[in-house]
């Protein structure tokens, strides 16, 4: 007989599959929530795997297959593709190319294009669906929630979970390795912070408080410096662009929070942070000279391949360079896309990121035409941390082929559409008590409506 957690979790799973064919936004909820769970690496899991079931592809598959069988539940959406959305498209033909005429094609560079397009038709079916406040708001819990399994998995770990005092190995594919569940684990807690503020009952905030709390005694557990690094910006722009009706409130919640915080912190915690400060213990830190040495190596690397080595082949190709350093990652987002995708895969990523901030911008300046407009701001205040986090984070440790990375990058393009929907129906929601009007007063209330929310 099966555990109660694997009845429970297979129970869930399908429930959520058969609700995507009816409405998919319960399909990418799904998937979410097995991408950060990952029944195949917890005990738990173990009676699933004589299965041979592939949760994660299960999951994406009754997505897509919902989005026509449920495509009345589907948000319409004005135009199909966006600017971004072909950057993004632009950026997976640049790996495809890449992937041809790059240092030839091995199981790794073949893994990580299979691994990008993946997540990248993901991106664009979240850019989708998650574009009505309610679906908004599924998608904002589902990470609250995720991130809250991951701090309970790294709070319950055993210790053959940790190497040399850090935390290893839980959650899914993207967290076996401390730097990486550090660096989700931080993007995500201006996240539950805004799930924190925008709850209006009181369990809902208590569950925003234990998961942050979960999920800040996880990255505790990592010890990564990228991370704490990437927290401290993260936490130095959410005092300086918090929205001024809730900025007094938002303030005294940082400073709470990192008390509280600080509470759960130890001295192995400091003392590896410590080293930041010491220009003698970082001159004798062997992982901080590594990364140094790595990243000067891949200046030579672009200088003799400006058009790039291909998906995936940075790991082979730095061996090439410095024989000490093969199989090593570059330990930074930007050097792998820039390497890998070359100068204009690399040039294109950064537009990318350009384009979620301007997204983010333009979603704060038109909340106050939306149903709610305080919430609105918040969530773009708590997009923009987040943002601000990763990104930072990213700057130490590999991110480029991290779906939540990505989800950090697409949720702004969620809340441009969400907004502008909401704005629209404010324009025009007059029209359906007033008169019928001529044509001539219709191309002018179109005309304010798209200069309203061009």
């Amino acid at each position: 007989m099966w555990p109660l957690k694997t009845t429970l979790y297979f129970v869930l799973f399908w429930g959520a599959c058969i609700m995507a064919l009816v409405n998919p936004i319960w399909g990418l909820i799904n998937y979410m929530m097995t991408y950060q769970v990952n029944p195949g690496n917890a005990w738990w899991g173990i009676p699933l795997q004589s299965l041979g079931m592939r949760f994660s592809m299960l999951a994406a598959v009754f997505t897509v297959v919902g989005l026509f069988f449920g495509r009345k539940r589907v948000p319409s959406i004005r135009p199909v593709l966006s600017l971004w959305e072909v950057g993004v498209v632009a950026l997976l033909l640049i790996a495809a190319v890449n992937l041809a005429i790059g240092f030839g094609h091995n199981k790794s560079s073949a893994y990580a294009f299979e691994k990008f397009w993946k997540m990248l038709l993901f991106v664009l079916i979240l850019g989708r669906l998650a574009t009505t406040r309610y679906n908004f708001r599924l998608v904002l819990w589902t990470l609250v929630i995720g991130s809250l399994y991951l701090g309970y998995d790294a709070f319950t770990a055993p210790r053959s979970a940790f190497w040399l005092g850090r935390l290893e190995r839980i959650g899914g594919p993207d967290f076996y390795t401390t730097s990486g569940t550090a660096a989700h684990c931080a993007a995500m807690l201006p996240l539950i912070g805004i799930a924190f503020l925008i709850s209006k009952h009181w369990k809902w905030r208590l569950l925003a408080v234990v998961s942050g709390a979960f999920t800040f005694n996880a990255i505790i557990l990592c010890r990564t410096r990228s991370a704490f690094v990437g927290l401290v910006c993260g936490v130095l722009a959410a005092f300086l662009t918090a929205p001024r009706a809730r900025r007094w409130r938002i303030h005294a919640m940082l400073l709470s929070g990192g008390v509280l915080a600080f509470t759960l912190t130890d001295n192995h915690f400091w003392n590896r942070m410590g080293t930041l400060a010491d220009k003698q213990a970082l001159a004798a830190d062997a992982a901080a000279v590594a990364r140094s040495e790595i990243w000067l190596t891949s200046i030579q690397i672009l200088r003799d391949n400006p058009f790039g080595i291909g998906p995936g082949n940075f790991p082979r190709v730095i061996g090439e360079y410095d024989p000490r350093y093969r199989k090593r990652s570059a330990h930074n987002t930007l050097i792998v896309c820039f390497t890998e995708l070359g100068i204009h895969g690399g040039a294109m990523f950064i537009l990318l990121a350009l384009g979620s901030l301007e997204m983010l911008r333009r979603s704060a300046k038109l909340a106050g035409a939306t149903e709610n407009p305080l919430e609105t701001k918040l969530i773009a205040y708590g997009l923009l941390t987040a943002f601000v986090t990763y990104f930072v984070t990213g700057l130490g440790t590999e991110r480029f082929y991290c779906e939540s990375f990505w989800w950090v990058l697409a949720l702004p393009l969620c809340l441009h559409r969400m907004v502008r929907r909401e704005a629209a129906a404010a324009v025009l929601a007059p029209a359906l008590t007033e008169p019928m009007r001529t044509d001539q007063e219709d191309l002018a209330l179109w005309g304010r409506l798209q200069h309203g929310i061009g």
